[in-house]
């Protein structure tokens, strides 16, 4: 199930030539063959663009141009997709053709009605394969789309902040049977931590000892009881997220970390963004 929207120059046509052109060297897309592919690696966010040649028996109206986004997704979806579709439509002033219902129609594109018409679509998704595939792993919105957030900002965010102070993904784990988000903070270097259910720290520098000598591994800790340890050392506050930055680990926080239990990777699995959905939609339609 997918939602497709068709595109066509106002004036004139357009060619493959053009297509290729555009989407060439644009951050995230890969063009294989008529297809350009849009995939953000660091907010799991994909959809398709697509060129189209003009059959010699058609006589319909020719829409050269497609684009296709899956339903039964987060709907963080289509607010990564929304500026993309606006922006290559404002490039070679196009006309839609949107046969969704609740969709656009035939005319002008229009930023809220692309909006609401994958959403209506995409909660159709969910109402029909919910039906006979209950068994979905979700979160509350607010918290993916909080995700979301972080994630499309963080490249920007790691441009504007000293050299040394590191900015994570946040990742979605199973961890125990549950969906769970999460990021890294190696050694607890200077960095800025956003707000997550449990934090992943490698540790090498403060790897502990045994036998006398140190063991590379990975430790874990639950927001609640790392939360004021951070509030303690931060020097600023990033949003909600907090910004730690010093010359060295403070002993507090490596006396902290140092007597941590190593994480038994068993517990964990990274989750595919994708696959994680909106816990509203999921209880609405799961009886």
């Amino acid at each position: 199930m997918s939602y497709d929207l068709f595109m066509k120059p106002r004036n004139g046509g357009f060619s493959k030539r053009q297509f290729d052109s555009y989407f060439l060297g644009r951050k995230n897309y890969t063009l294989d063959g008529s297809q350009a592919w849009y995939q953000n690696e660091v907010t799991g966010v994909y959809f398709v663009f697509e060129y189209h040649e003009q059959a010699d028996d058609d006589n319909e109206e020719y829409f050269p141009i497609a684009f296709n986004m899956n339903y039964f997704r987060p709907t963080f979806f289509v607010k990564e997709a929304e500026p993309e579709v606006r922006e290559f439509i404002l490039e070679f002033d196009l006309k839609v053709d949107d046969p969704q219902t609740h969709g656009m129609g035939s005319g002008d594109f229009n930023s809220e009605k692309f909006t609401s018409g994958w959403l209506y679509g995409n909660e159709f998704g969910y109402q029909s394969i919910l039906k006979d595939h209950p068994e979905v792993i979700s979160l509350p919105t607010e918290q993916l789309e909080a995700v979301w957030s972080w994630n499309i900002q963080k490249e920007r965010l790691q441009e504007e902040v000293e050299e040394d102070v590191f900015v994570p993904s946040i990742m979605l784990l199973n961890y125990k049977g549950r969906a769970v988000t999460a990021c890294v903070w190696p050694d607890a270097i200077p960095a800025i931590i956003p707000p997550v259910d449990i934090l992943l720290i490698g540790r090498n520098e403060l790897a502990p000892r045994r036998l006398f000598k140190k063991v590379e591994d990975v430790a874990i800790s639950p927001w609640s009881d790392i939360q004021p340890l951070l509030e303690r050392h931060k020097s600023k506050m990033q949003g909600q997220a907090y910004y730690l930055f010093y010359q060295s680990v403070p002993t507090e926080i490596r006396k902290c970390v140092q007597s941590l239990k190593p994480v038994d990777r068993q517990t964990l699995a990274r989750l595919s963004i994708d696959q994680v959905l909106n816990r509203e939609l999921v209880k609405k339609y799961v009886a």
